[in-house]
């Protein structure tokens, strides 16, 4: 009979399995989203880094967060690295919420995709985010200065329904690149609309579409 994995072992093994995912879709990439949700900005751009990951897991290290990467994307990451313990939280309740978190962590590759909705000033308990993104299995917020960095995961779509609306654009670049160059969502008349807010934003080849 096969030996159960401990709850700390699946943890493990699912944030080092997912590092890759994680850094092949957001690290290496930036989107550009624009939908009819967004009432403070004409589109957002999503920047994130090899230090947001930490986040999105729940757990507690005495590591820094890029050292925690580091450590999950190379598969070094051991058992003794992170534990389950917050201030004002029992082992209990964070246990939960990284169960949750960890569960959800795969679901968040592809989040720009169509299915997707986006809230400006996303609450949830005592979550704020400036601007979330949920599909029907996920719900990530960010933090927005500037760029918009993920910062929240939660299970399940926790948008407000009366708020959000879907995405209008997806655009992609590479991270360090000045143009967007590739169009995940949209049309050549979805970017006819938004024209003067992506001006100079735009390739050569989506310039064309317009």
């Amino acid at each position: 009979m096969e030996e159960r994995k401990s709850f700390k072992e699946r943890v493990k093994e699912t944030v080092i399995s997912n590092a890759y995912l994680y850094k092949k879709y957001y690290v290496d990439y930036e989107y550009l989203l624009c939908s009819k949700a967004f009432k403070k900005k004409e589109y957002y751009i999503v920047s994130a880094y090899e230090d947001n990951y930490l986040h999105l897991t729940g757990l507690h290290t005495k590591l820094n967060a890029a050292t925690f990467f580091e450590k999950c994307y190379k598969g070094t990451l051991e058992e003794y690295d992170f534990d389950f313990s917050k201030i004002g939280q029992t082992e209990n309740e964070v246990k939960g919420s990284v169960r949750r978190k960890i569960n959800s962590l795969p679901n968040i590759m592809g989040m720009f995709s169509v299915g997707t909705f986006v809230e400006e000033d996303f609450e949830k308990n005592r979550i704020r985010c400036a601007l979330a993104a949920g599909n029907i299995s996920t719900t990530l917020g960010f933090v927005v200065t500037g760029k918009a960095k993920p910062m929240t995961l939660l299970k399940g779509n926790e948008l407000n329904s009366g708020k959000a609306k879907k995405l209008d654009i997806v655009l992609r670049r590479k991270s360090g690149e000045k143009k967007f160059s590739e169009m995940l969502i949209g049309s050549s008349e979805h970017l006819q609309e938004y024209k003067e807010a992506l001006n100079g934003l735009l390739s050569k080849e989506l310039q064309d579409l317009l």
